[in-house]
């Protein structure tokens, strides 16, 4: 617009110039000139009007389409955002593990002496007993990070029993116990505390115990402990032959009892573990001191697996009892000892000893300083060859072991071993074949006799033998 006014006003001034004589074109030609020149100006000025409005509807469309894109943009991380829980969830699922076992047993008794009427007085019967059992048990972990997870584990078996998550077969197609085998939390402060990662874990609920045991002579496997567990690894790196120390702590809840004295477990384990050569060693230096135990013992007045008496004694209180008469009826008051227990135990693996299968040797021994007798004593020795890992691995081991009847608390040790509990002795034999790789099929048993005979028993070898066959997951 402002170059047509400068043209129009230079060709005013022309028109309105007088015309000088002689001075080259005529005025005619001069005016016809300017206006072909106007012409080409104004057809440029168009021109370059055109580029500009073509550039304006450049940029307009280059808006439009930023401002699509942002819309685009925008509905895109919406889509995500509401997608976004369900890749949360995936991903917490990952941090779960299913784990287990189920194992069908047949279980044989022989020469099992036990009192019963003869002629209308109490004496020593022996008698055969076969049963059929199962023991199925399911777990799951929950793993939120290197310092925290979460276990909850079910199983069968008769929850009057605390060591035991067999249950038996044959009652009249009645179905199973399943109850609340485990449930417990790990917590392992590492990097979010300023520690050293693994050098202290707690364990709080139902729990496994984390205590070092070659054998079951003093802890049924299957026993569960309540309360707490504080594991320590004081090494940060191996010294010499030395590859590391671990200190477990319990406090372990037995009873609560809420007008008296609570019922503990308390105690604490050094575990050395090294090697000297290719040979692996682990040991175990424990104490343990059962505070107020009396609860556990009169328990056994209404608790059926906790009975006392030889006819009981397949998971039986063994242990010397004091009683008295309550009402007419004979009525268990407490232990007449106490629990005071020292525990040292050694195992040694040596690798590659026949057929590259490894050698394990071991033995445990237990001494209770409070008993109520010089019965006070137990040990176990033992060895294994071979190990179950694939198909076509095997295994065979043997052991010894001697419990006297005040040598630990009958309720928690090992219940497959005789009659189970204490004041037995004879050796244990297993051998399992791995089958496929993931059955296992086993037989094994003892063959005991009692170390105290209560009176009007003979003391008749007892056998026990078990049939198995497994399947882990």
């Amino acid at each position: 617009m402002r170059t047509r006014m400068v043209l129009g006003l230079g060709l005013v001034w022309l028109l309105a110039s007088p015309p000088q004589a002689g001075a080259g074109p005529s005025v005619e030609s001069q005016l016809r000139e300017m206006q072909q020149q106007l012409q080409k100006a104004l057809k440029k000025i168009d021109e370059l009007q055109k580029q500009v409005d073509q550039q304006k509807a450049i940029g307009q469309a280059t808006q439009k389409q930023a401002a699509q894109a942002s819309e685009d943009a925008a509905a895109t991380s919406k889509t995500v955002a509401a997608a976004q829980p369900s890749f949360q969830w995936a991903d917490q699922m990952k941090k779960f593990t299913v784990f287990g076992d189920l194992r069908t047993r047949f279980e044989g008794f022989y020469h099992q002496p036990h009192l019963g009427p003869v002629d209308g007085e109490s004496k020593q019967v022996v008698t055969a007993r076969n049963r059929e059992r199962i023991r199925a048990r399911i777990g799951l972990k929950y793993t939120y990070s290197d310092e925290l997870s979460a276990t909850v584990r079910i199983a069968t078996g008769n929850p009057d029993d605390p060591i035991s998550t067999n249950d038996d077969l044959g009652g009249v197609f009645n179905r199973k116990h399943v109850n609340l085998d485990w449930a417990y939390l790990t917590f392992t402060p590492g990097k979010s505390f300023g520690l050293r990662p693994g050098v202290f874990s707690v364990d709080a609920g139902k729990f496994p115990s984390a205590l070092f045991r070659p054998g079951e002579m003093i802890w049924d496997e299957d026993l569960a402990p309540e309360g707490l567990t504080e594991n320590f690894n004081v090494l940060d790196k191996p010294i010499g032959d030395l590859d590391q120390i671990r200190l477990h702590v319990i406090q372990w809840t037995v009873n609560e009892i809420s007008n008296g004295e609570d019922s503990w477990i308390v105690g604490g384990q050094v575990n050395p573990v090294g090697h000297v050569g290719d040979v692996q060693l682990e040991a175990g230096v424990g104490q343990y001191f059962y505070v107020n135990p009396d609860p556990i013992a009169v328990a056994a007045n209404s608790n059926s697996k906790l009975n006392v008496g030889l006819s009981q004694q397949t998971l039986g209180n063994t242990n010397v009892l004091e009683t008295a008469t309550v009402g007419g009826k004979n009525t268990i008051t407490g232990f007449a000892g106490a629990f005071n227990l020292t525990n040292v135990n050694l195992a040694a693996t040596i690798p590659n000893v026949l057929c590259g299968q490894p050698l394990k040797l071991w033995t445990d021994y237990v001494q209770n300083w409070q008993g109520s007798t010089d019965d006070t004593s137990g040990v176990q020795a033992g060895a294994r060859l071979g190990n179950l890992k694939v198909k076509g691995d095997w295994a065979a081991s043997g052991a010894y072991q001697y419990l006297g009847q005040e040598a630990t608390m009958a309720a928690f040790s090992w219940s497959d071993f005789g009659f189970g509990g204490t004041n037995l002795q004879g050796p244990i034999f297993r051998l399992d074949y791995q089958l496929l790789d993931p059955l296992t099929i086993g037989v094994g048993g003892s063959i005991t006799n009692l170390i105290n005979r209560p009176a009007g028993v003979k003391n008749s070898t007892m056998e026990r033998i078990q049939a198995d066959a497994i399947v882990k997951f």
